[in-house]
């Protein structure tokens, strides 16, 4: 499947919630006659897969209408929904239109699933996973990793072992993504403690997130469990993104993108103006946004940046305290085997750097 051919939908702004990581768009969501003609031009260009999401999908009066539509035109879907509105006659509904019903699950303690969504909402998603068990529809769960709950993916998969499903991604938190970072001394505070610790010249970055993030992956790894995905937002392997929102525009985020870019309207100009305009960017690879690109390769820990690019200064080394050598050199080991599974380097690559351990 092309990437194109895999929308992801925000078919809606507006939202019950009010999670601490939200990076939804703002936008007006526009008529039903909108979402009519958007879910048209998507069954007429071939368009293999949906990905309803928003805010909150369930919100929309439209919802159904373009599930129906989109159904009728053997085009697969997936409502990415928090799960708040998701009554059982709801679900019953809902699993006659849609192929897949992705609902999140970042912590099995209350307090921390309320923290980060604003919301005391764990009960009601463990009654939902029961609900959706002998429903005919895929299940997908989904986790925002940060560092608050991280510890806490263990306790999550012992709980889905209760049950069936069909993947489970584990997203490593990405403080870029959440415009209103800026917006006030709190919030700045609030992205903050979900991004964790900072790399420093003494640790080498071993204790920031994406460290965690490594070491999780690799303690969850022995349960060899296919459903299971961990998910960098600098993977090499994490194909590009086409988004769309109700008013029409369309959005893009490659691999390396901090921010998803704008790349036109499906209403104005056509789906295969906007598409070839996508593939083209697509093609540019980081010319395509240069400065996204160079602050993902910058903003990476030295664990990271020594382990295969190259990306680094060897006095960088002068100053890493003896006691992290060892996590170091875990940690690099770690990522150079990760990024050789993603195709990035090749299967005889060894480490780019020599410290004493």
């Amino acid at each position: 499947m092309e990437f194109w051919q895999r929308v992801h939908w925000f078919f809606t702004s507006k939202c019950n919630e009010r999670c601490k990581f939200c990076f939804k768009p703002d936008f007006d969501e526009g008529s039903a006659d909108n979402a009519k003609t958007l879910t048209n031009i998507l069954t007429k260009n071939d368009v293999k897969e949906v990905v309803f999401t928003g805010g909150e999908p369930l919100i929309s009066k439209n919802l159904d209408k373009s599930l129906e539509i989109l159904r009728d035109n053997n085009i697969n879907t997936s409502i990415h929904t928090n799960a708040i509105l998701l009554t059982s006659d709801r679900v019953r509904d809902l699993t006659s239109l849609a192929d897949e019903i992705a609902i999140p699950l970042d912590s099995m303690n209350r307090k921390t699933q309320e923290y980060l969504r604003n919301e005391d909402c764990l009960k009601q998603i463990k009654k939902v996973f029961g609900q959706l068990q002998d429903a005919d529809v895929r299940i997908g769960i989904h986790t925002v990793a940060t560092a608050i709950n991280m510890k806490g993916v263990p306790k999550i998969y012992d709980f889905l072992c209760k049950g069936r499903f069909d993947y489970w991604k584990i997203y490593e938190f990405n403080p870029n993504l959440v415009k209103d970072r800026t917006k006030s001394v709190k919030r700045f505070y609030e992205v903050e403690k979900l991004s964790g610790r900072h790399a420093t010249e003494t640790d080498g970055g071993v204790r920031c997130l994406f460290a965690d993030f490594l070491l999780m992956e690799e303690q969850m790894s022995r349960y060899k469990d296919k459903r299971v995905k961990f998910v960098g937002f600098s993977d090499y392997d994490r194909a590009p993104y086409f988004f769309l929102d109700s008013k029409g525009n369309a959005y893009m985020a490659t691999w390396f993108s901090q921010h998803r870019k704008p790349i036109g309207n499906l209403l104005n100009e056509g789906f295969i103006k906007v598409r070839d305009r996508a593939i083209k960017k697509y093609s540019e690879g980081p010319l395509y946004d240069e400065d996204a690109f160079i602050e993902t390769e910058q903003s990476q820990p030295l664990w990271v940046r020594g382990a295969w690019a190259g990306n680094y200064f060897d006095e960088e080394f002068d100053d890493l305290d003896p006691k992290y050598h060892n996590k170091f050199r875990h940690l690099s080991e770690l990522y150079l085997d990760r990024i050789k599974k993603q195709g990035e380097a090749p299967k005889d690559a060894k480490l780019n750097y020599t410290i004493i351990c």
